[in-house]
């Protein structure tokens, strides 16, 4: 498979899951008849109450049918009880379809963050990626049949509408009129509604984004003194956000408000025209008492309905944000296959890189081969983009053109996770997960256990983790990392990259926050592993570019090699 066919297959995938998801997750469809029969059901029984009010004032009363009116009395109480059951029973499926669409659409989506490309993740802000995660809190309702529930009352409407006209005649032109009014002013109070969480949304994302940032880099904030300049930025941007949260209030209550003002003009102007038609005899009491119930429960669908396309504005924001989880291409086509075995010989051919179409190249022509088992050092300045050169070797980043290749096949023909089993990246500040000291060197796999200590064992962490109180079960990650200098978790973090015996290992200056002791067992570590796998390292530390056959000079995105000092070893740094 070329590089071209796999990035069309790659899009394709992408369109595909993007048309099918989060809509493919919902169970709706499986339950939709038993819904269906059920809101028949509950709709029917709430024309007793009516009709009984009819019998009543018309029949039972004039007649002093005691007995009758009893038996109506049981049979109204009948009416409502087994409703009320009919209301929790369709209130537990729906609950059911919710929560299996949460957790489905919840799995996938995470699913579909870590699948894609290292760029595509890193173009949006962390805040982004929670907001998009939390909009499945917004929508899962509306999956679930939230809408399609008052959709299926909204046909009894008609029936209600079509009771009041047999029983008052021109009397349902009260209700109808009205029940037009309200959809045209809740239509347009929903516009200003969706204007308003729209930009709500906006802004809530900004400040988000703010919080995160200042909380990853609270230590320079901190160190620099600057609590004042970024309370100030904060302050103004809660300013905005409280503006928005206003707004959003303000047509959130109008919505609210215009369903109480016409459920209760509805009933008043339904016993008003009544009452005019009943003094004429146009009409019984009894009737006009059925008609005002029946106006009143006419009105109630179209509250729902319109209560949910109130909501819809916020879930059709909720929406938009979960479906740019579902339309970001994957890392690659599925179907590609893992490497069994790895030699472990890298090659770039003619490689470059940059960012952004219209951004200058970080790399450019980049030449380079490396042997099974060689060590490769590469210097450069800082930002000369020696971690991106890395990022294109490990396959997390593609490059714009020519080829990074594995044991001479492309790395954009492998399956990417299959990949990483034999190409172990290790970064300059390795993260820690929420978790033990074992969990993070196994990965969270427990067969892994005795593979992991001896490979911390190697890195010289074996004393340290004993002189613990809970030793390997130590918890790390979050605020619990901080329990451990960072240069031990750097070392726990190399042997979590190591743990997998991989065939390349490249070396990001992963010693640059450990001690003393630290950088010699790590130094120990790759001399050891020398000459058993291909070792890359980026390094400024003369100690470790003596372990290099090769030395390369990295700068203005162009790859030299050094050549050597008369009498200095091929691979040995320059003073």
């Amino acid at each position: 498979m070329t590089a071209r066919s796999a990035r069309a297959a790659t899009a394709r995938t992408g369109r595909s899951a993007a048309r099918e998801t989060p809509r493919r997750y919902s169970t709706l469809g499986r339950v939709l008849p038993e819904l269906a029969l059920i809101s028949f059901v509950m709709n029917l029984l709430t024309l007793a109450l009516p009709l009984v009010l009819l019998q009543v004032y018309d029949r039972i009363l004039p007649n002093a049918a005691l007995s009758t009116f009893a038996l109506m009395v049981l049979g109204v109480g009948g009416a409502l009880i087994l409703e009320s059951l009919l209301k929790m029973g369709r209130s537990a499926i729906t609950g059911w379809v919710a929560a299996r669409f949460e957790h489905n659409t919840g799995v996938a989506a995470l699913r579909r963050l870590l699948d894609a490309p290292l760029q595509a993740f890193e173009q949006v802000g962390s805040g982004m990626h929670l907001e998009r995660l939390n909009a499945l809190n917004t929508v899962k309702d509306f999956y679930a049949g939230q809408a399609l529930l008052s959709l299926l009352d909204l046909p009894f409407v008609v029936i209600f509408l079509g009771i009041i006209g047999l029983l008052g005649g021109w009397l349902v032109l009260v209700p109808l009129v009205l029940l037009v009014l309200f959809i045209l002013m809740a239509l347009w109070i929903g516009e200003r509604l969706r204007r308003a969480l729209r930009d709500r949304m906006t802004l809530d994302d900004r400040r988000v984004n703010f919080i995160i940032e200042a909380l990853s880099g609270a230590h320079t904030l901190k160190a620099m003194a600057m609590e004042a300049q970024m309370m100030r930025r904060y302050e103004r941007l809660q300013e905005s956000c409280g503006a928005a949260n206003q707004a959003v209030t303000r047509a959130s209550a109008s919505a609210l408000g215009l369903g109480a003002f016409f459920s209760q003009i509805t009933m008043v102007g339904t016993v008003a025209a009544g009452s005019a038609i009943a003094v004429n005899e146009g009409m019984t009491t009894g009737a006009l008492a059925a008609c005002t119930l029946l106006s009143g429960r006419a009105l109630q669908p179209i509250q729902r309905a319109l209560g949910v396309w109130t909501r819809f504005q916020t879930i059709q924001l909720a929406r938009q944000r979960l479906h740019a989880v579902f339309e970001m291409e994957p890392e690659a086509p599925p179907g590609l296959p893992s490497p069994e075995t790895v030699d472990g010989r890298l090659e770039l051919r003619d490689v470059a890189f940059a960012f952004h179409p219209d951004s200058a190249p970080i790399l450019r022509g980049v030449t380079m081969t490396a042997a099974p088992g060689a060590c490769i050092g590469i210097a450069g300045g800082n930002g000369s983009g020696k971690t991106t050169l890395l990022g294109l070797m490990s396959g997390a980043l593609k490059p714009a053109h020519g080829t990074v290749a594995l044991d001479g096949t492309p790395l954009s023909a492998w399956y990417p996770r299959g990949l990483k089993r034999h190409v172990a990246y290790l970064p300059q500040q390795g993260e820690l997960f929420r978790g033990t000291i074992l969990d993070n060197i196994t990965m969270f796999d427990p067969a892994r256990g005795e593979d992991a200590i001896r490979q911390a064992e190697t890195l010289g962490l074996g004393p340290i983790i004993a002189s613990l109180p809970l030793g390997y079960d130590t918890m790390v990650g979050d605020s619990a990392g901080e329990t451990l200098p960072r240069g031990i978790r750097q070392r726990i973090a190399v042997a979590r990259a190591l743990l997998t015996n991989p065939r390349v290992v490249l070396f990001d200056e992963a010693n640059t926050a450990v001690d003393g002791t630290g950088d010699a067992a790590i130094k120990a570590c790759l001399d050891e592993l020398k000459g058993r796998c291909t070792l890359i390292l980026v390094t400024h530390r003369p100690s470790l570019l003596a372990l290099a056959d090769r030395v390369y000079d990295l700068a203005d995105g162009t790859l030299t090699p050094r050549a050597a000092k008369p009498g200095q070893k091929p691979g040995e740094a320059r003073p």
